[in-house]
């Protein structure tokens, strides 16, 4: 009985693709349906249909471009195949079990928002306990060796707030927000700038170049 219910839906979709002088190629090209899926429905192969959520939007293409009613396919395929996953093909939705649906009390808001601070408490900790142990940040310009003609090189830079900074062992102001520049005196040849950052702890960052001069 299963095997004559799969033959007559075959046949019907068949015919009615050939009523409309329809080639599978050319109804695959209007419904964007793959022809290697609309073979399958021809020949009651639905195993090889993609999943059942999808099936839905399949025989409402067909039956737009076949000029029938998408019931009547539903209607047929339900008599073809077991009745799981086809309760509804206008809604396609699968009800949850009752019960699984989350509940958000205060209780478990007061938890979320209790972790979330500490997670966050520990981060910030984490990166102030590594501001206070660790070397400061040191950034300046020239970014690399390099060869100049001028006599004047300006150095300049950023680092941490706070921080002792020599240039060539000079002291170099450092505003508040962390730069800093001095002009530094070239001489014909291969000039040394070294840089260096020493925190409150002792903790030291140093940048040196070579800048040669040209003469």
């Amino acid at each position: 009985m299963k095997s004559e219910n799969k033959k007559n839906l075959a046949e019907f979709l068949k015919e009615k693709r050939q009523n409309k002088n329809l080639s599978l190629d050319r109804l695959s090209d209007l419904t964007k349906i793959q022809i290697y899926h609309l073979e399958a429905l021809e020949a009651g192969q639905f195993e090889k249909l993609p999943p059942s959520i999808y099936r839905a939007g399949i025989f409402n293409r067909l039956a737009k471009f076949l000029d029938v009613d998408k019931n009547e396919i539903i209607r047929m395929y339900e008599q073809e195949v077991q009745p799981v996953a086809i309760s509804s093909y206008n809604e396609n939705i699968i009800k949850p079990k009752k019960g699984s649906y989350f509940v958000l009390t205060q209780k478990k808001l007061a938890v979320f928002l209790g972790a979330l601070l500490l997670i966050l408490l520990f981060i910030y900790l984490c990166y102030q306990f590594k501001f206070l142990v660790g070397p400061p940040n040191l950034a300046m310009d020239p970014k690399e060796d390099m060869i100049v003609k001028q006599e004047l090189l300006m150095v300049i830079g950023k680092t941490d707030s706070g921080v002792d900074l020599t240039i060539n062992g000079e002291n170099v102001y450092v505003a508040p927000d962390g730069n800093f520049s001095k002009e530094v005196q070239l001489t014909s040849g291969i000039n040394v700038v070294e840089v260096k950052a020493v925190n409150n702890f002792g903790k030291s960052t140093k940048i040196v170049r070579q800048i040669f001069r040209e003469q």
